[in-house]
């Protein structure tokens, strides 16, 4: 049962961490584009 709810947490703050990267990069597509030149 902890091994279970221990997936789950773990897929939902995966999940949360593509969406806050694909809000970031929507909001400022500048900061990664200087990034990635330089």
């Amino acid at each position: 049962m902890s091994a279970l709810f221990n997936f789950q947490s773990l897929l939902a703050v995966v999940l949360l961490l593509i969406c806050t990267c694909a809000y970031v990069r929507s909001i400022y597509p500048s900061l990664l584009d200087r990034n990635k030149e330089g």
